[in-house]
């Protein structure tokens, strides 16, 4: 049986890989925009406030300062981690290996809705209204987060 940590190895890079995709938006959005853009929204989606376009810089900014913080996570030592399960000597190394993978999807997972979010906005400055597409576009992603987060958590439940 080959380890989780292999297959959750792949996750580090798909990281990166979102992190720039979210500056690489913003940069592409600031080159078409006016000097004024809609910064805040209401429930129903309609603008209620403006602001400069380089506060477009503060979503990619954002995903960064999150991909950082949720790095740093993976160097606490694994014995420290507050797992699901009870650790014995038999399911040690399965059960940490495990709450590492956990910890990269969880990364990976919030980076992927804050770029859905990132995208929603730059989509939404274009027309000045969050298009209601949105909640179902966003829904999907975290949904789906979840549903592999929960994975993780039932392999660790049975290792």
């Amino acid at each position: 049986m080959t380890s989780p940590r292999v297959s959750v190895r792949r996750i580090g890079p798909l990281s990166i890989l979102v992190v720039l995709s979210g500056w690489g938006m913003a940069a592409l959005a600031l080159a078409v925009v006016s000097p004024q853009i809609p910064v805040h929204f209401f429930a129903d989606g309609y603008m209620d406030r403006s602001g400069p376009r380089t506060s477009l810089w503060l979503l990619p900014g954002l995903l960064t300062f999150v991909y950082v913080l949720l790095t740093a996570i993976q160097f606490v030592p694994p014995e420290r981690l507050n797992v699901p399960v009870t650790v014995t000597d038999a399911n040690r190394d399965r059960v940490y290996a495990l709450a590492e993978g956990l910890s990269r999807a969880t990364r990976l997972g919030a980076l992927v809705t804050l770029l859905c979010v990132e995208w929603s906005i730059i989509h939404a400055v274009g027309n000045g209204v969050v298009d209601q597409q949105f909640y179902l576009v966003s829904l999907v992603p975290m949904v789906a987060v979840f549903l592999w987060l929960g994975s993780f958590i039932v392999r660790m439940r049975r290792a």
